[in-house]
């Protein structure tokens, strides 16, 4: 009987160790397996955040480069750029705008709608928003008749229809094509609408 009863608790603690033993294989086969597949859901979520890096980076830099073509042509082509000034809603004079940064700046602001007044019977101004920058520019100049230029302190662009002295702070913006008359005979304040052409 005893015998009988060893051998069967043998076999009992066989079966139990290889139905652990079993367990363990399959327990450590099913997490490895889970492991394997969050390894590749890995993988492939950084590789698509990568991509997607790669993408946006390529974007930017697409759009950096369009602007800086933009940038540079506009800066290229500046000083054939003109600008169109209707005083009172009726006559138009055109200027062409030299290549400098106060040039850059004033073109953004455009359109615009300045009142215009007369000053030392000499030329015609009207205050700007916001400054201009007047970096790279010479420290004053002497204008002309017909120049369009920008007084810093004041913050104002002048259109010249007579000569005057040599100014410090005063930098030359363009140069009026025709129609600087139009200036010299107008007495009381007026409206100016100024905006690009090209």
């Amino acid at each position: 009987m005893r015998k009988i009863n060893k051998e069967k608790v043998v076999i009992i603690l066989v079966v139990i160790i290889i139905g652990i033993i079993t367990c363990l294989v399959v327990y450590n086969f099913g997490r490895q397996k889970d492991i394997s597949i969050q390894r590749e859901e890995q993988t492939v979520n950084t590789q698509n955040v990568l991509t997607g890096s790669i993408g946006n980076n390529t974007e930017n830099n697409n759009v950096s480069t369009e602007l800086n073509t933009q940038i540079q042509g506009d800066e290229e082509n500046l000083e054939n750029t003109r600008i169109k000034l209707t005083v009172n809603g009726n006559e138009e004079v055109f200027v062409k705008l030299d290549d400098n940064q106060a040039d850059q700046d004033f073109l953004e602001m455009l359109p615009l709608t300045l009142t215009f007044e007369d000053f030392n019977s000499t030329e015609k101004i009207a205050t700007l928003p916001k400054e201009l920058s007047t970096d790279g520019q010479p420290s004053g100049y002497t204008p002309e008749i017909g120049d369009f230029a920008y007084y810093a302190p004041w913050g104002n662009i002048s259109v010249f229809y007579k000569d005057f002295r040599y100014s410090n702070s005063l930098y030359k913006l363009g140069t009026i094509e025709s129609g600087t008359e139009i200036f010299e005979n107008l007495n009381d304040d007026f409206e100016v609408t100024i905006e690009r052409v090209n």
